[in-house]
């Protein structure tokens, strides 16, 4: 299994009150699927992916990614597991207005240093995303479909066994939005990754994907590939 969870909770504290964001989360997804999770906004489904991500720590309950049990790594070792094992796609891109597209991509790896043809590679996924004219632009020379590019191109340079996609197509119009799932397919089929996509958009579900439905922290339907 690429995720495996059991009785996952996570509770914050806001104004002083408990808010719990999960109820006790159990699931498992397969290694090389396409999953779904969907919920209404404030469901906990963006919750439940930071602690996939090992961005958070749960309050109790494990999650086990990539055969490893995230509630018992150290801070270092979680930030080593995210930046050599997990890709991540989020909504607003989170790009840096003075790099360049290659640049952007080789974020991930700039603190411990560009090993040899890392950026030769770097430029030869982005040509795969369809931005081999643009490895020189900013941020804001491109538009919002070629930065989102840029964002999986940099999600995929380090041939994750996971890429969790947040809401990534929730600042593009429904053209470019199809033209961002369509890359992330493609490059599931050819990379071999699980894939987790975190929305509340079910346009793009297909019949071969796995549907978590999450509401008020807790699983209330999981429909499994079909056809």
């Amino acid at each position: 299994m690429t995720i495996s969870a059991r009785d996952l909770k996570k509770t914050y504290t806001l104004g002083g009150r408990p808010v719990e964001a999960l109820r006790g989360i159990t699931l498992d997804l397969p290694d090389r699927s396409f999953t779904f999770v969907v919920g209404p906004s404030g469901s906990g489904k963006s919750t439940f992916m930071h602690l996939a991500g090992a961005l958070d720590r749960p309050t109790s309950g494990t999650i086990t990614v990539a055969g490893r049990e995230l509630t018992t790594m150290s801070d270092n070792a979680l930030s080593d597991f995210r930046r050599e094992k997990l890709g991540f796609v989020f909504q607003a891109f989170n790009l840096i207005g003075n790099l360049n597209a290659v640049e952007n991509v080789l974020v991930p790896f700039y603190a411990r240093g560009l090993a040899e043809g890392m950026r030769e590679k770097a430029k030869d996924i982005l040509k795969t995303v369809g931005l081999g004219d643009r490895l020189g632009h900013k941020p804001k020379q491109l538009s919002g479909g070629e930065q989102q590019r840029v964002a999986v191109a940099r999600a995929l340079l380090k041939d994750p066994v996971l890429l969790l996609a947040d809401e990534p197509t929730g600042e593009l119009d429904s053209k470019t939005g199809a033209e961002i799932f369509g890359l992330l397919r493609s490059l599931h089929r050819e990379k071999g990754a699980s894939v987790v996509v975190v929305t509340h958009d079910t346009r793009y579900i297909e019949p071969g994907d796995r549907v978590i439905r999450i509401e008020d922290g807790r699983i209330v339907e999981e429909t499994a590939p079909r056809g």
